[in-house]
């Protein structure tokens, strides 16, 4: 199988859906020999923060010296960025046998199944120590919950994907589900989501850490909010072992693409930031209100129909900003003619709405000081291209 055949493939799926639990994962595995036997793990899920934590851990164990695999989605450009190894993207090659290997074990098994299954093949292949495991949707009953890591995280509960996974107790009970026998947890959740772990983990004897105030040390990610993210990977790398130094260096080190990501173009600042639900999105003004309180803002922002972007809205944008609306890559993009209905009740009076490619040249070549990506992966993945080159 070439990569190509390999894209081919997994394009293929997307049809299948979503499909909860775990048995076809399980079949698969069976007949890969248990591959995600053959290294330690690090099973990580939440909300927000959770591709960020697992970035930082997985940063902070490569500095430890340890040959570390990384399993996280989406991707801002290329599947290969969700299959990484010490901070390196799979190759196009490595992809495509992973993906083959896969498809030869003659079973169905959905999209993100499949590329559950190539990881955690390729890793073993690699003969890998440990790997940063990031849940694709909630926890239960998603593909990666077939591993007993050393560590369970779980970074924040707010409510997303209520179609799928419901209402916030349903969606804190389902992000419990990765918790494991004996196995200690970290968590950065509140209110009613802390309550609902901190049942599981005493009903699994597991010990829980209740991570509450952020980090104060350099890493180098921006945004504010990215120092509760520190503090719960630096719980979880001391509960692996790692002493103070190793984390340090490995936070300084640490890349996330897409997470409040700051390029500097010309004379002006352009910030991409992966906001896609009310809790990023309020993280994310936080950070532009701190970071940036004065000069104007132009953004170009689009989601996906399953997100709560009403409320995004209304968190997001001041009343003089310029918004250009446009849809991400993706079948399940959000009409923007709504969006822009929804943006007009809201106060917001400067609107355009483009197709992609004239979005794209409208927001790169404003004079504004400051530009906001922000919304869908699908969306800043395509203008960070432009940008990261």
């Amino acid at each position: 199988m070439t990569y190509e055949e390999s894209l081919k493939y997994l394009d293929g799926l997307i049809g299948f859906g979503i499909r909860p639990g775990l048995e076809r994962i399980n079949s698969v595995l069976s007949r890969l020999d248990f591959p995600q036997k053959n290294y330690r793990t690090v099973h990580v899920t939440g909300t927000n923060g959770k591709g960020s934590v697992s970035a930082m851990l997985a940063a902070i164990l490569k500095a430890d010296g340890q040959n570390v695999g990384l399993f996280t989605s989406p991707h801002l450009e290329s599947y290969r960025e969700r299959i990484s190894i010490g901070g390196e993207n799979i190759s196009e090659q490595d992809f495509a046998d992973a993906i083959d290997a896969v498809k030869n074990t003659g079973i169905r098994a959905t999209h993100f199944e499949t590329l559950t299954a190539a990881a955690f093949f390729h890793f073993s292949r690699k003969k890998i120590d440990i790997a940063v495991i990031e849940v694709g949707i909630g926890g239960t009953y998603d593909s990666t919950n077939v591993i007993t890591p050393e560590v369970s995280i779980i970074t924040t509960v707010a409510r997303e994907h209520e179609n799928i996974l419901g209402d916030l107790k349903s969606i804190a009970e389902n992000k419990a589900g990765i918790i494991k026998p004996n196995v200690p947890v970290v968590t950065g959740a509140n209110g009613l989501p802390l309550e609902i772990i901190r049942e599981v983990a005493k009903k699994n004897n597991s010990a829980l850490y209740d991570i509450s105030e952020p980090a104060n040390v350099e890493t180098n990610l921006s945004g504010e909010f990215q120092k509760l993210n520190a503090a719960i990977a630096i719980r979880a790398a001391k509960i692996l072992g790692i002493d103070d130094r190793t984390i340090g260096t490995g936070l300084l080190e640490v890349k996330h693409p897409g997470r409040f990501e700051i390029v500097k173009k010309n004379s002006g600042t352009i910030v991409i930031d992966g906001a896609h639900n009310p809790h990023g999105a309020k993280a994310l003004r936080t950070s532009l209100d701190k970071y940036f309180p004065a000069g104007n803002r132009v953004w170009i922002f689009g989601v996906l129909s399953d997100k709560n972007f009403d409320e995004m809205i209304k968190i997001l944008f001041r009343q003089n900003d310029f918004v250009i609306v446009t849809p991400p890559n993706s079948e399940r993009a959000e009409p923007i003619e709504k969006l822009c209905e929804i943006l007009t009740a809201n106060g917001i009076k400067n609107i355009g709405a483009e197709k992609r490619s004239d979005a794209v040249k409208k927001f790169l070549t404003s004079d504004a000081e400051i530009k906001i990506a922000a919304g869908s992966l699908y969306l800043i993945g395509n203008i960070r291209k432009f940008l990261i080159q």
